[in-house]
């Protein structure tokens, strides 16, 4: 384990300092539900095991963000600045912002305001000590009690956290408060027995044609919400919006799983029906992205199965394809 520790109170101190300068999302009590919030002070910050409702990938890559304005001749970029902590983001979390970093700053395709986003925050993760209903991290290679994918890394011990781990940027930042954290280490990985069991590794053409897709969907209301909820689905559209002389360009959520996603405007929609729709997902999640960047896009957090009106379960649909194809 760790060579260092940090008691909770000490914790939520070092937050309170640096709410002075930045703003501290951190895991928070709505009334009804905890979600990545931010706090406004140190009391309301919970150090517990539960798992947000909602990932905070809307933090990097928000849910509608300005990103260009055009005025006469004139355009300009939309420049992030906000500093920012970003505390108490399970492993499931932080290997799903992995993920998305990827997608967006990798290739000839690399968005600059994820990374702007990204670099202007402060990533402290903390491990997880139960698998909450729904989760498959198991099954997937997500590792409970440690994630590299942080700035710094807390195990919960009790009382306290160890020190697990800390990268240059997180040293940088939190030295004058934890004296000694350059010199703390990584705990031993967790066993990766089942990692990553929960996978397809059949071709392409085979799953897309001969699975029976739409018995496996009938249930399905097409209602997006597992888009929305899940911590590496990245799908959105651009809508411009003019106001005066000034013409203002903003990235919006979107959803594979609305039947308009792929409308043409020929009329032609090539993914009409719903068990289309949630074949794109899953294979986009479990195929496309391997291929394309050499990962797969989900890290069985359970929120789709947890928040599913009609039951869909993705961990189920992926086992029925692995069986069919073994």
């Amino acid at each position: 384990m760790a060579d260092i520790q940090i008691s909770k109170p000490e914790m939520l101190k070092i937050l309170q300092e640096l709410m002075k300068e930045k703003t501290v999302i951190a895991p928070v009590s709505n009334g009804k539900k905890v979600d990545y919030l931010e706090a406004k002070e140190s009391g309301e910050i919970l150090m517990n095991d539960e798992l947000p409702y909602k990932s905070p990938k809307e933090y990097f890559f928000p849910r509608c963000e300005k990103i260009i304005t055009f005025k006469g001749d004139e355009v300009s970029e939309e420049k992030s600045d906000r500093q920012t902590v970003l505390f108490g983001v399970k492993p499931c979390d932080l290997d799903a912002l992995a993920i998305m970093r990827k997608v967006f700053t990798t290739g000839k395709f690399a968005d600059p305001f994820f990374e702007a986003h990204y670099e202007n925050t402060l990533l402290i993760g903390t491990s997880c000590a139960d698998k909450k209903q729904g989760c498959f991290c198991d099954k997937r290679e997500t590792d409970m009690l440690f994630s590299e994918n942080a700035d710094l890394f807390l195990v919960d011990a009790g009382d306290s956290y160890n020190v697990a781990f800390v990268s240059e940027k997180g040293a940088n930042a939190l030295k004058s408060y934890i004296p000694g954290i350059e010199k703390s280490v990584a705990p031993e990985k967790a066993s990766t027995e089942n990692a990553g069991t929960l996978t397809i590794k059949a071709e392409e053409n085979e799953v897309f044609e001969k699975f029976e897709w739409e018995d496996a969907t009938a249930t399905c209301q097409g209602c997006g919400m597992c888009t929305y909820i899940c911590p590496t689905c990245h799908c959105f559209m651009f809508k411009d919006v003019m106001e005066n002389d000034e013409a203002s360009r903003f990235r919006l959520w979107d959803s594979c799983m609305f039947p308009k996603f792929t409308l043409h405007a020929s009329g032609h929609n090539p993914r009409e029906e719903k068990h289309e729709r949630y074949r794109q997902r899953v294979m986009h999640k479990y195929l496309y992205v391997k291929e394309n960047f050499d990962a797969v896009a989900c890290t069985g957090c359970g929120r789709c199965i947890r928040s599913c009106p009609a039951g869909m379960n993705i961990k189920t649909i992926v086992e029925r394809i692995m069986e069919v194809f073994s």
